[in-house]
């Protein structure tokens, strides 16, 4: 198990991990990057992708590709979409990457459930496309609503409920999760406690905390800017120790990436000082001594 952080393919990004000693990378990737399926000498390009990634002693955990709404009312936003994850699962099996991540979608204004029928037709084909690949699918379990609420998001997979739902769905070993303690801190579950139950279903880590501040909370409840907030892992209310062993227990053998840029502090202010850096070293701080960096 490495630590690493998310990070498009970005020659700066790549030198920091290495004077910094991180092992892994999450790689974040756009339909327009010329190493994607599709574009001309798509093939040569992922060679060079490949060799600058091991030469930087990096491992590519896991592509992130859609973070998107796969349930776009608008039918040809979501045929782009489906196409993304296709070209995702097909970079993936090029770079020799087990896994690729994103979101599930969602039926906009309609409770959770509405989005199963959906959910089953999409994903049903997408795990079948991947599996043939030997490429796993992790959803981000992210509700992408107000104060990291599901009210109005656009990723339906984010409660454990609707996990249970849309696994039942789409039984498939091709589809998972893309694993975030801090969505599980914001709704008040206990994510240690969240792994024993799905613990075998993690084919990915985003290592990310929160922090509910308890003095908003019992003035104001969770729907108050700045009741809780996302931050990096040693910063928040989990216990990283504990979440690490139950990865381990689950038989996790995948890597732990930082998802930065959502500190309130540790993050670039504008005109002022530049901390996301200082970030991401906070958190490999508190992740290094439970990780053997194999």
């Amino acid at each position: 198990m490495r630590i690493g952080f998310l990070s498009p393919l970005d020659g700066d990004r790549i030198a920091f991990s290495r004077e910094h000693g991180f092992g892994s990378v999450e790689l974040l990737v756009k339909p327009e990057d010329p190493f994607m399926p599709g574009h001309d000498g798509w093939q040569s390009r992922v060679a060079e992708v490949r060799a600058t990634y091991q030469e930087a002693g990096l491992r590519i955990s896991c592509i992130g590709g859609f973070y998107v709404n796969h349930m776009d009312a608008d039918p040809n936003v979501a045929r782009a979409h489906c196409e993304r994850v296709r070209s995702c699962v097909a970079l993936a099996r090029e770079l020799g990457v087990g896994t690729v991540a994103g979101f599930a979608g969602r039926v906009m204004n309609a409770e959770l459930d509405a989005s199963l029928p959906r959910f089953r037709e999409i994903w049903n084909e997408h795990a079948k496309a991947a599996a043939d690949a030997g490429v796993r699918i992790a959803f981000e379990p992210c509700p992408m609503g107000s104060f990291h609420l599901p009210f109005g998001g656009i990723n339906c997979m984010c409660t454990p409920a609707m996990w249970e739902r849309c696994f039942d769905a789409v039984p498939s070993e091709a589809i998972g999760l893309e694993w975030d303690a801090s969505h599980l801190v914001c709704q008040l579950i206990d994510p240690v406690a969240n792994l024993r139950q799905f613990g075998s279903k993690v084919y990915h880590v985003h290592a990310k905390d929160a922090k509910v501040y308890r003095d908003v909370t019992d003035r104001y409840g969770i729907c108050h800017r700045g009741a809780i907030e996302h931050c990096f892992p040693g910063l928040g209310d989990s216990d990283w120790a504990a979440i690490v062993k139950e990865l381990l227990r689950a038989g996790y053998h995948g890597d732990l990436n930082i998802e930065g840029w959502h500190d309130a502090v540790y993050c670039n202010h504008e005109g002022g000082r530049q901390l996301e850096d200082t970030g991401l070293l906070v958190a490999k701080r508190c992740l290094e001594p439970l990780v053997d960096g194999i």
